[in-house]
């Protein structure tokens, strides 16, 4: 049935996603990532986009169960972005009071709200603009930022 297809999509989208997420063990792994989201962006034309944004944005008003999912999905999405913050506290990279769960978040909406603007407008501008302000924000929080 079609719930069943979509659902399928939805978990095939999300581990597609995670399986691509790059490890950011050092603030040049976070800005290869970063590259690497406004290149993907850029090949995307007007095509463009997040495949959970776009499924989300059809879906989250009209299907509980995939709201439920999607949440889930980007709730993965964060922690693996996560994931890779706490390791540069851990390394000594970023300081010990580095809230990143908060900048994990960020990055996911800041990705987000540029991809959508990147497939509204041609362009990556604001894919680049929002991800360099919240990236200049965590680099501020280097154990070697003055």
């Amino acid at each position: 049935n079609k719930d069943d297809l979509t659902r399928a999509v939805l978990t095939f989208q999300t581990e597609a996603i995670l399986n691509a997420q790059t490890p950011m063990a050092t603030l040049g792994d976070l800005g290869a990532w970063r590259d690497s989201i406004v290149a993907a962006a850029g090949r995307q034309h007007d095509h463009g986009g997040c495949p959970l944004g776009s499924l989300s944005s059809e879906l989250a008003n009209t299907r509980p169960w995939a709201r439920e999912q999607l949440a889930a999905s980007f709730t993965l999405w964060a922690q693996s972005i996560d994931d890779g913050l706490t390791a540069m506290v851990d390394n000594g990279i970023l300081r010990t009071n580095t809230d990143t769960r908060q900048f994990a978040l960020a990055l996911l909406a800041a990705m987000q709200g540029g991809l959508i603007l990147a497939q509204a407008q041609h362009t990556t501008e604001a894919l680049e603009a929002s991800l360099d302000t919240v990236i200049q924000r965590i680099r501020e929080h280097s154990t070697s930022a003055p």
